[in-house]
């Protein structure tokens, strides 16, 4: 019978013996489950439980119980995680688990010495923790070394496995994986942790896509935490504000208090002042307006509070003790972006909060995951949302308060158990064309063959056929990447050399040149340059103001001085995410209803009851066509994927002036009539999706897209990017609507 007392026993005495001197007293379901599941069984393994509900552990007893007879010859388990901070974390906490058991615990990442990386190198052993570009390096800067590493290697563990099903970076992970997979003896086993499972029977298809595999997923059945959350919704009027701070420095650059909700910043002081919490905001900018508001606040009030900026633009020393200060045991309260989204320890954060909603369930789920760790305690989150004055907005869309549905539809369907599920089906050819260039580098020049074999048969495209393969390589080498030696293997061009060459080769996603900014010699952050970043102008980064005393252009460098004026600068920005058309179907359904969701404030209800009211009185719930003017607006409530589609065909196919509004179209000059009859006809004859893309100017919205064919682009982006049955399923829906 697979009880705990019986997993506890079949633990290595080593093990046991520092889970006493730890203090356990018990095992929680899913340790028990995954211990039998990892000794009895050869599967590949699913965790998906709440953060903080010992999915570590779980993976690693039954783990380091295996090893620790014999744990050297080669690395044993790789330990993957997507973040430098997680995977310093898990590193102090397996690294404590091994105390008694003579385990070697290694890792392996960026900010990893010289003097450590040899140690992997010249004597393999144990656990070796390491980010996914790494182990990129390692492939090829020590292609000698590989056997001897690898030969041995019994377990791979994949973090937060959310964050890679169904992205570049994680079509990344599996083909790194699969080339390792090459250089051992034995079986792998691949086990996923997740707190975030949109379609499990998804998540478990990822890890391992063969169909000879057996993948055996394990839930926590103790899943259910008490959860307090509450919507605040503030009235933004025409000015973008609601009042206006004063201007502490005088200074007429100092804008920021002018894009500031005056009564939300003064609301997120209250809340959040004595508090360990995280903020979380939907861009870099906002991290650092807000971040900065705060901080005036606390010093108006004597120094009560401190608010600290966590974003990818900051340096890592800030980053580190932003991190730092949450695990103290003095209240800090951080504002962030997804940096702080997933599971690396923060200590006891008491309280989460979310200025405007996320963009999806699954960021909704992690965020309010990073609160309540403990057990007995509830995940507390606050989202502070604007909207505009009804009577003041001009669009029907503004009218019914589009972001505060949006709000409720996640939190809704967050409360159903619902998540966005992975999209296995992207054409990753962007990942595709920098792995060839990794395995041509790795071993200075590889037969085409091979390389399908390697990326595409073993690997992870298996949607990519051999003619695509083909494509590839050919815009590969009309882009110089690659050549053709006279033999037959391809090696790479000038400019792939300097592309395996560059710093930011090993990460598979976009990064920009920025401008690091300095001061007192100590890193602050980095920010794109522009007009408005120059001698004598200021900057808001850190959560602190900055006054600009030189620029090096040469060392791409900006200095400064504490200053009391100050101006959030441009960062990287990621695009605007896809919203699943489940959410804004989710919003549609809460403008129907009639019930006031207990988690809204008052302004929040009255709101809602005006936006239905609206809603009503222009028979929106009746037919998805407002007129009003010139314009027409069609409410498609569906996602972005096929909203761009139906934009497309309207723009390039029936010549109609519109633009995507989110939950709606709108349309000028063209009357409900005069636009059914113009989709009427692509029922009748369905666009090609390749047409479709064809029409966007830019196709590329992956980091070696770009270097792709035109024909090679408008494929992958109408494969991605499109979806024409889902367009074609909502104009046949609007059809019988009557304008």
């Amino acid at each position: 019978m697979a009880t705990a007392r019986s997993a506890f026993e079949r633990l290595d005495p080593a093990m046991q013996e520092r889970l006493y001197d730890m203090g356990w007293t018990e095992l929680r379901p899913i340790q028990v489950e995954a211990i039998h599941a990892v000794l009895d069984t050869p599967d590949h393994l699913v965790i998906a439980a709440r953060t903080a509900s010992g999915k570590t552990e779980a993976a690693f007893l039954p783990i380091l119980s295996l090893l620790a007879p014999d744990p050297g010859g080669s690395i044993r388990a790789l330990y993957v995680g997507p973040l430098r901070a997680l995977i310093n974390d898990q590193f102090r906490r397996l690294e404590d688990l091994c105390e008694r058991s003579g385990i070697n615990v290694q890792k392996w990442h960026g900010d990893v010495g010289a003097a450590a990386r040899r140690t992997v190198l010249h004597s393999p052993s144990g656990v070796l923790l390491i980010t996914p570009e790494s182990i990129e390096s390692l492939l090829i800067n020590h292609p000698q070394d590989l056997p001897r590493l690898f030969a041995q290697l019994q377990f791979v563990v994949i973090d937060e496995l959310h964050a890679f099903i169904g992205t570049e970076r994680g079509a990344h992970v599996q083909s790194l994986l699969a080339r390792v997979a090459r250089y051992r003896a034995r079986h792998v086993r691949l086990i996923g942790l997740s707190a975030t499972l949109g379609e499990p029977a998804k998540s478990v298809r990822w890890l391992a896509p063969r169909p000879t595999d057996t993948v055996h997923l394990i839930t926590d059945p103790t899943n259910q935490k008490e959860v307090r959350l509450v919507i605040k919704t503030y009235v933004q009027h025409s000015d973008g504000r609601t009042a206006a701070a004063p201007n502490p420095s005088g200074d007429p650059t100092d804008e920021t208090d002018d894009l500031l909700n005056d009564h939300l910043a003064a609301d997120l002081y209250q809340a959040f002042r004595d508090k360990a919490a995280l903020i979380f905001t939907n861009s870099r900018t906002d991290v650092e307006r807000y971040a900065d508001a705060l901080n005036r606040r606390a010093e108006q009030a004597g120094g009560r509070g401190r608010f600290r900026a966590h974003h990818g633009s900051l340096a890592r020393g800030i980053r580190e003790e932003a991190e730092e200060a949450l695990r103290a045991t003095t209240p800090t309260a951080t504002l962030c972006t997804s940096t702080l989204e997933l599971g690396i320890d923060i200590g006891n954060v008491t309280s989460v909060g979310q200025i405007g909603p996320p963009w999806s369930v699954n960021a909704l789920a992690q965020r309010l995951g990073r609160s309540g760790r403990h057990d007995g305690e509830a995940s507390e989150l606050w989202m502070f949302v604007e909207e505009p004055d009804p009577s003041q907005a001009h669009s029907i869309v503004d009218r019914i308060a589009p972001k505060l549905l949006h709000a409720i539809a996640l939190v809704e369907l967050l409360l159903e158990r619902w998540c966005e599920p992975p999209d296995l089906e992207r054409l990753h050819v962007s990942t595709l064309v920098q792995q060839v260039l990794s395995v041509i580098a790795q071993t200075g020049g590889t037969a085409a063959g091979v390389l399908f074999d390697v990326l595409v048969r073993q690997g992870p495209f298996h949607n990519v056929d051999q003619a695509t393969f083909m494509q590839v390589l050919r815009s590969m080498g009309q882009a110089d990447l690659v050549e053709q030696t006279a033999e037959g293997p391809l090696i790479l061009d000038l400019s792939g050399e300097r592309t395996v060459r560059s710093l930011d080769f090993y990460a598979v996603f976009m990064a920009k040149t920025e401008l690091r900014v300095v001061a007192g010699g100590r890193a602050i952050g980095t920010v794109v340059a522009s007009p408005n970043v120059d001698v004598g102008t200021h900057l808001i980064l850190a959560g602190r103001r900055w006054k600009i005393l030189e620029i090096d252009a040469r060392r791409h460098e900006v200095l400064v001085e504490p200053s009391r004026a100050g101006r959030v600068p441009r960062f990287q920005t990621a695009g605007s995410a896809e919203i699943h058309g489940m959410v804004r179907q989710k919003m549609r359904e809460v403008l129907r209803r009639n019930d006031l969701p207990p988690y809204l404030d008052a302004r929040g209800r009255q709101m809602l009851v005006t936006a239905r009211t609206t809603a009503r009185e222009t028979r929106l719930l009746h037919s998805p066509w407002f007129v009003e003017g010139a314009q027409t607006a069609w409410f498609t409530w569906t996602g972005s994927r096929i909203n761009r589609t139906l934009l497309a065909i309207g723009r390039h196919v029936a010549n109609l002036e519109a633009v995507d509004e989110g939950i709606a179209l709108l349309f000028t000059n063209a009357d409900p009539a005069q636009i059914q009859a113009a989709y009427a006809e692509a029922l009748r004859q369905p666009p090609a999706p390749e047409e479709l893309a064809a029409t966007f100017p830019v196709k590329a919205t992956e980091k070696y897209e770009g270097m792709l064919s035109d024909d090679l682009q408008t494929t992958v982006f109408a494969h991605n990017r499109l979806d024409v049955p889902g367009a074609l399923a909502v104009i046949t829906e609007a059809q019988r609507s009557r304008g």
